[in-house]
């Protein structure tokens, strides 16, 4: 398995990545910071792993008996329960920082170098004979990620009447053939970001990560369409982290960024909300964020917010309203807000608890009694 991260970014060596992997036909899957490295839409590519990743890139470095870790640092989201971590394979650590070689996780070659010019290397050594039964070489293995891609792939249950998140994510994936510029908050929103879209390149996906910095959506957002002018770049963001840093509104508007935004709004911080009711009973330690005098209103009220600031915003609640609702977005010549209503219960699946393996992944909803949960709609 190719386990690759941030590092094959920050080198430019994805088209190196490339090579290497399209030579020996060796399955890659990501870091949540490495994502577009490797095109997603690649039968190669088992998109990210750890915590929120997919069951089969999971499964498949836990199976596997060498494990090429390029521009990683084996950070706990990613490993759970890290003596268990890849225990059957062989590690290669490849780094340009010596510090994270066998800090988190011992490996049996450390290898300290720029992961871009020891991709090149590797590819000329590659070079000097055919390689063409590479390939060939690991057709069960393969054979066996694809039976667990068909059983696990990434879903949702849809409810009627109800939008949910992950729909939105798929549509605008769809609308804009991938080729966005995403960036995030942190929390739920960020992760079904992560996971319902699929990213082509490199530099597509920004997110603060492990840094867990709530508000870096939208500035992000403004900062990578002024290097990006041509692109379209979305921030889909959750209205916690939307609210950090509301007022640079008002700089894509004095200075005409035409940077958009999709709040999936459920009314509260959705990530310590699951957290709350997978491992804390659902007690709530100040996670609604709405107004305690009236539930049932929308609480803070983007719509009036965005107008303040002269920054066009719609609000949807229904299914069939999210199609024509992303296109007038899209089409906008503006800054754009797209406030989309959802409901608090949705939890992000699979989840592998903090510390925990692979074994101890969860991959249903919870149930309350023998129903699911399913909210209401604030407001």
């Amino acid at each position: 398995m190719l386990y690759v991260g941030g590092g094959i970014i920050t080198s430019g060596a994805e088209s190196d990545l490339l090579k290497f992997a399209r030579t020996t036909g060796i399955p890659v899957t990501t870091t949540l910071m490495g994502i577009g490295c490797f095109p997603e839409t690649d039968p190669q590519s088992l998109k990210w792993l750890g915590m929120h990743g997919t069951v089969y890139a999971n499964y498949a470095v836990d199976e596997c008996d060498l494990l090429l870790a390029m521009g990683v640092r084996f950070d706990d989201r990613v490993t759970g329960k890290v003596s268990e971590f890849a225990k059957k394979a062989t590690i290669v650590h490849v780094d340009i920082d010596a510090s994270e070689l066998n800090k988190n996780k011992a490996v049996a070659l450390p290898v300290l170098a720029d992961v871009r010019q020891a991709l090149k290397n590797l590819n000329q050594l590659l070079a000097r004979r055919s390689h063409a039964h590479l390939p060939k070489r690991w057709a069960k293995w393969r054979e066996k990620i694809e039976g667990w891609r068909k059983k696990y792939p990434f879903s949702y249950s849809p409810v009627p009447g109800r939008i949910m998140p992950q729909q939105v994510i798929e549509e605008l994936c769809r609308l804009t053939k991938g080729e966005a510029i995403i960036t995030t908050g942190v929390g739920q929103h960020q992760m079904w970001a992560g996971q319902f879209y699929d990213f082509h390149h490199p530099r597509s996906f920004l997110t603060s990560a492990g840094l867990g910095a709530m508000g870096y959506g939208y500035p992000a957002a403004v900062g990578a369409k002024v290097a990006c002018p041509d692109r379209e770049v979305i921030d889909i963001d959750g209205d916690g982290s939307f609210l950090m840093n509301v007022q640079e509104l008002a700089t894509a508007m004095a200075e005409n960024i035409p940077a958009k935004a999709i709040i999936i709004n459920n009314q509260y911080l959705g990530m310590v909300v699951q957290w709350e009711d997978r491992f804390f009973s659902s007690n709530r330690g100040h996670t609604f964020l709405g107004d305690p005098n009236d539930t049932q209103k929308i609480f803070p009220d983007y719509l009036p917010i965005c107008r303040g600031f002269g920054v066009p915003a719609e609000r949807i609640t229904r299914p069939e309203e999210i199609r024509p609702a992303l296109q007038r977005l899209l089409a906008a010549k503006t800054a754009y807000v797209l406030d989309v209503m959802v409901p608090y219960t949705e939890h992000v699946l699979p989840m592998i608890p903090a510390g925990a393996t692979v074994k101890d992944i969860i991959l249903e909803p919870m149930q309350l009694g023998d129903a699911p949960l399913q909210s209401e709609v604030p407001g």
